[in-house]
C-alpha cells in the first residue's frame, strides 16, 4: 500500500512526534509499504533524496516555521498535489495540537483519505479533558474531582483562588485542559504555588483544569482495536510522571504487566475499553489511571495518538502478549483501511 506518514507538526510535542514518526516509518518500510513522510507544519517531506527519514532537518526547522497554527492549511495544500492523490492510507504520528484534536482528522475525512486512529469527534472529545471526564462520570468510571477555568488573560483573579480553596485540599494538579504529554502540568502544594502553576498552564491553553491530587500508583492501559492490552505501571524517579520523566531515558521505570491483583487488572482493562467506547475511540489508544492505596482506581485521560517511541508504553504492553512493534503498526494500518 501507499502510506503517507504525518509527523512533526506545530505543537510543543513536535520532537516526540518526530521520534515516533521515525520508528513508524522504519516499521512501515519493513512491512513492505511504499511510504512517504510529511511534516504538516510546513508541508515539506521528511525524507531525503535517498528516501531516508530525516528528523534532524525537521527538528531544526522549529524556529523557521515559527510554530503557528498552520498545520491544516499546509497539509491541505500538500494533499492536493499530484504526488499525494493516490495515497491509500494516512498514518498519523502527530501528538497534541491539530494532529490530535480532530482538526487534521476532519481535513482527511473531507479529502476522502483513510487514516489511523480515532475520528474527528472522538479526537476532539478526548483532547478536551473536562468533556472526557463528564463522559467518564456518566459511564460510572471513577475520575478525580476537577474544575475547569476558562480564562481570558494570563492573570488569575482572587475569585478563582477562592473557588479553588473552597473546593479542593492541597496538593492539587493544575494543567492545560487541552494539552498532552503533561506539558504545562504542575503539582501545587499550597496556595502560594497557584499563580505560578496557572502561568505555566496558560502557556499551553487559556482553559485550565484543576484536579484533585490522588496519591497512588501510575498505571496505564493500551487498547488496540477494542481489546485491552496488559496493564503497565510507571515509576517516575521524581515521583511525578511529567514530560521529563516520560521522555528522558532512565527517569522512569516500567513494569509490564503491572504487579497488581488480577481482579484490579481486569477491572482496569474493562474501564479502559469502556472509556474508549463512550468517547468513540478506534485504532490504538492509551488510557491513564491512578491506583490509590485503597485499591480504588481513577481514570485520568484518554490518549488517542499514543507515543510510538523507544520509551512508549503501548508497544511495551503489546510486546508482552506477543505483538512485536512491526505487527502493532500493521494492525493499526489495517484497522484504518477496514474502517
Amino acid at each position: 500500500m501507499k502510506v503517507l506518514l504525518l509527523a512533526g507538526g506545530t505543537s510543543n510535542e513536535r520532537e516526540v512526534s518526530l521520534t515516533s514518526g521515525e520508528a513508524v516509518f522504519q516499521a512501515l518500510q519493513r512491512l513492505g509499504h511504499e511510504v512517504q513522510a510529511l511534516d504538516p507544519a510546513n508541508g515539506k517531506s521528511l525524507l531525503d533524496s535517498d528516501d531516508r527519514f530525516i528528523p534532524s532537518r525537521a527538528s531544526d526547522s522549529k524556529e523557521d516555521i515559527a510554530v503557528t497554527k498552520m498545520s491544516v492549511p499546509a497539509l491541505a495544500t500538500a494533499l492536493d498535489s499530484p504526488g499525494f492523490r493516490d495515497i491509500d492510507v494516512v498514518f498519523i504520528a502527530l501528538h497534541g495540537g491539530a494532529g490530535e484534536n480532530g482538526a487534521i482528522q476532519c481535513l482527511l475525512e473531507l479529502a476522502g483519505k483513510a487514516y489511523t486512529g480515532s475520528n474527528m469527534t472522538a479526537s476532539a472529545i478526548a483532547m478536551d479533558k473536562a468533556i472526557a471526564k463528564r463522559l467518564f462520570v456518566s459511564a460510572k468510571i471513577p475520575t478525580p474531582k476537577w474544575e475547569l477555568y476558562r480564562l481570558t488573560s494570563s492573570d488569575i483573579d482572587n475569585r478563582i483562588v477562592e473557588t479553588i480553596l473552597n473546593r479542593f485540599y492541597f496538593p492539587i494538579i493544575v494543567k492545560p485542559n487541552d494539552g498532552g504529554s503533561t506539558i504545562g502540568l504542575s503539582k501545587v502544594e499550597d496556595e502560594a504555588g497557584l499563580n505560578q502553576a496557572f502561568h505555566t498552564a496558560i502557556k499551553e491553553s487559556l482553559n485550565v483544569l484543576v484536579e484533585e491530587y490522588i496519591p497512588g500508583r501510575e498505571l496505564t492501559v493500551a487498547v488496540l482495536n477494542g481489546q485491552a492490552l496488559p496493564v503497565v505501571e510507571i515509576k517516575a524517579a521524581s515521583g511525578l510522571y511529567d514530560y521529563e520523566a516520560k521522555y528522558t531515558k532512565g527517569k522512569s521505570d516500567y513494569i509490564v504487566p503491572a504487579d497488581v491483583k488480577p481482579e484490579i487488572s481486569k477491572n482496569l482493562q474493562k474501564a479502559a475499553v469502556k472509556a474508549c467506547d463512550i468517547i468513540g475511540v478506534s485504532g490504538l489508544a492509551r488510557i491513564d489511571f491512578i491506583l490509590a492505596d485503597s485499591d480504588e482506581f481513577y481514570c485520568l485521560e484518554v490518549n488517542t495518538v499514543p507515543g510510538l517511541t523507544a520509551l512508549s508504553l503501548a508497544p511495551m504492553a503489546a510486546q508482552v502478549v506477543g505483538i512485536e512493534f512491526d505487527e502493532l503498526i500493521s494492525r493499526v494500518v489495517k484497522s484504518a483501511v477496514n474502517r
